[in-house]
């Protein structure tokens, strides 16, 4: 059986502040992380810096050139189960706004591949790669709040050996002041103050059910010649659920 980045979460590795979220590092078998790493797919990153490029699951399911370990992993983490292994997880911190997640797995699909009139729940577990920013400092996506169809998110590191870059955590926020609108693509500076950050480092998993105050950010590299590159798996329904 392929091992998740979940297996080895506990209830007692949720944080709350500033908002419910779990870390973990060495979150899957080292060797098993290792081959993830040496055998990344090309995902063809941008020609512009600090500029995000996606491999959703379906592509990592069925493509051949794919690796085996890549179409392993894929396969286990857009799987119906780990929604249901992250509501679970979470049990009293499971924000009262999502919806009751099906027990049936058929009602549960592949984003990028089926629609919600036919599977209410959609899947991903896609490899996102952050291109280099070789001449000065940058992040892709500063302090946000992701779509509101959204269940969870959960970022899996996969920094490679010979990568010397400084930062490109995780930063977790809140809020200094109320938003005139929570759909903007980062909030200004002065809304917000930074409580964490999770470095960015080698087989380190953070999730956080999504809330209207889970607000965070890819914090910012100095310049490199190195991506970034990470899993994101995340489940989400067809209708913003705030």
């Amino acid at each position: 059986m392929t091992p998740t980045i979940f297996d080895k979460l506990q209830p007692s590795d949720i944080r709350s502040d500033p908002f419910p979220h779990a870390v973990l590092q060495d979150a899957l078998p080292s060797d098993f992380c290792a081959a993830l790493i040496a055998n990344r797919p090309d995902s063809r990153p941008s020609k512009r810096p600090a500029t995000r490029t996606v491999m959703p699951a379906w592509m990592l399911r069925g493509l051949d050139f794919v690796d085996p370990v890549w179409r392993d992993f894929a396969r286990a983490h857009s799987d119906a189960s780990i929604a249901r292994r992250v509501r679970d997880l979470f049990g009293p911190f499971w924000p009262d706004h999502l919806p009751a997640l099906p027990e049936d797995d058929a009602a549960y699909g592949l984003h990028g591949k089926h629609g919600h009139d036919t599977h209410p729940v959609l899947c991903d577990a896609r490899l996102e790669t952050i291109s280099p920013n070789p001449d000065e400092t940058a992040s892709h996506r500063r302090q946000h709040l992701d779509n509101g169809n959204r269940l969870f998110s959960a970022l899996f590191y996969l920094r490679a050996p010979q990568d010397d870059s400084e930062d490109g955590g995780l930063t977790l926020f809140r809020f200094r002041r109320t938003p005139e609108q929570l759909d903007v693509f980062e909030f200004d500076d002065r809304d917000v103050e930074a409580v964490v950050t999770v470095p960015y480092a080698a087989n380190t998993l953070v999730v956080f059910p999504n809330r209207p105050d889970a607000i965070h950010g890819a914090q910012p590299r100095r310049p490199t010649r190195h991506d970034r590159a990470y899993v994101f798996v995340t489940a989400e329904v067809e209708k913003p659920l705030f």
